[in-house]
């Protein structure tokens, strides 16, 4: 019985450790709510707007830079009136920034 307890003082001491020194976890939502909170890259479906999120996301864990992202970020014309390519066009960088905070926090530094 010791034997019982002591193993699940270590696990549960363990469990305890890991979680406290988990780091603060990136979602879908984080993101969406941070565009919105700022005030950038607001227009189109939201499936639309975590794509592009998770492209800059995949080019800069591929080692692109921020820089090397935006230059090769497409700008199409849009026609008809305002798109989310161009709020994307005028607020690209923030939404970069947004996208490495809370998607892919692992590529800051």
């Amino acid at each position: 019985m010791n034997r019982v307890l002591r193993v699940s003082v270590f696990v549960g001491a363990a469990a305890i450790a890991l979680l406290g020194s988990a780091p603060a976890h990136a979602d879908d939502a984080s993101y969406l709510a941070a565009l919105d909170a700022n005030g950038v890259f607001r227009s189109g479906p939201p499936n639309a707007r975590l794509s592009a999120g998770h492209r800059f996301c995949n080019q800069l864990r591929s080692g692109a830079t921020v820089d090397q992202v935006a230059d090769a970020y497409v700008r199409r014309p849009s026609f008809g009136g305002p798109s989310m390519v161009d709020d994307l066009t005028v607020n690209l960088r923030p939404v970069i920034d947004i996208a490495q905070h809370e998607l892919c926090p692992e590529t800051l530094g």
